[in-house]
């Protein structure tokens, strides 16, 4: 006699399992086009550093569109570098840069900081360059992170 039971529940239990991952909304299910990306700061580079990063976390998650979108729009509250500690082996920094991302009557602020270490001034322009560079992709990322989770945030 032959036992077909296990292998009748095996394919249902498969079957379930495909169609509620059938069954799903993609969690991207919106796109946006890049706005304005304004800032006050005189950090070389630090717009189209954040313009580029926001862009690429945008595709990156297919949610980029050049026209036609909701508009994000962002503004660079502060960008700043304070000298945290001095060693013979260099000076530490800790570069700090801040947000506001702006769609569709929501906004939201993001924020961080990232230490860098300095031996001599060229290296050091080139350290701060690369800590904001970084900083810039860091806080793309999450904003996109807030646009797509449906994270209300503030209403306006």
């Amino acid at each position: 006699m032959v036992r077909t039971f296990p292998v009748n529940w095996l394919m249902v239990g498969c079957m379930l399992l495909v169609g509620c991952r059938a069954g799903r909304t993609p969690a991207t299910s919106s796109v946006y086009a890049l706005g304005q990306v304004v800032s006050s700061t005189s950090e070389a580079g630090l717009e189209e550093a954040i313009r580029s990063g926001v862009a690429a976390a945008l595709t990156e998650r297919a949610a980029f569109a050049e026209s036609g979108a909701p508009v994000i729009d962002v503004a660079v509250l502060a960008a700043a570098v304070q000298a945290t500690s001095a060693s013979p082996a260099g000076q530490t920094f800790a570069a700090r840069l801040q947000i506001s991302v702006r769609t569709e009557g929501r906004s939201a602020q993001f924020s961080s900081e990232r230490s860098y270490t300095v031996i001599d001034d060229i290296q050091g322009q080139a350290a701060r360059a690369s800590a904001f560079d970084g900083l810039s992709s860091t806080l793309a990322l999450d904003a996109v992170e807030w646009l797509l989770t449906g994270d209300r945030g503030e209403d306006e």
